[in-house]
């Protein structure tokens, strides 16, 4: 029974190790109601906190007249062997319908020695809520020398080209290593327990034949 009791103990180990993957990211949700806030992160012009519905984001925010770009990143350490999922919820708006199409926001990994690897890039011509999953493969890193990355969000407003005010707000930002060749939990219990089982009945076999070698 003991050894069925180890086995399981071991079991509810793998099990968490395998469902939970922390991210690499922190603050990514920005703090709490009450307490929103941009720590961990490098600001780069016009960039605030705000609290929507109680959900906490970050807010970047460009004009044509001082503040034409601005950024918001955090310095990563990734694997190159290993391959990331970016998870991350934001909006996008213009004060109006942007017909120029000199409003941008991006989404990269860059590098110190200014490599971007882009995972988004998209034009901002109206008001738009998005959710998005984007791949970070680990190829893409591998083509890269340096490795000492960090992740931009990056919104921009080409200067003179219209009035209009364009704004990101960023929430719930995640990476995560994409995780391969893992059995499912159930299948590791079956085999876990299954395990136990074996070693448990050939244990009692082995004390059977013991006391009737005593005999």
């Amino acid at each position: 029974m003991d050894i069925i009791k180890n086995s399981i103990a071991v079991l509810g180990l793998i099990i968490v190790t395998t469902q939970s993957q922390a991210t690499l990211i922190t603050n990514g949700s920005f703090g709490v109601t009450g307490g929103c806030n941009t720590g961990d992160w490098t600001k780069f012009g016009d960039v605030r906190t705000v609290d929507i519905s109680g959900i906490c984001s970050a807010e970047l925010n460009v004009n044509d007249f001082a503040d034409y770009e601005a950024e918001l990143s955090q310095n990563l350490i990734l694997d190159v062997n290993t391959d990331y999922i970016l998870s991350v919820d934001f909006n996008v708006g213009t004060s109006f319908v942007d017909t120029v199409f000199d409003d941008f926001f991006s989404i990269s990994l860059i590098n110190e020695d200014f490599d971007i690897l882009e995972l988004l890039s998209m034009n901002i011509i109206g008001n738009e809520t998005l959710s998005k999953s984007l791949a970070i493969d680990a190829t893409d890193l591998t083509s890269f020398t340096n490795q000492n990355w960090a992740l931009s969000f990056y919104l921009f407003d080409d200067v003179d080209l219209d009035d209009n005010n364009s704004f990101t707000s960023i929430s719930n930002v995640f990476i995560e290593e994409v995780v391969t060749d893992v059995p499912e939990p159930s299948t590791l219990a079956i085999f876990i327990l299954g395990f136990a089982s074996l070693i448990s009945r050939k244990k009692i076999a082995n004390k059977l034949i013991r006391k009737s070698i005593k005999k």
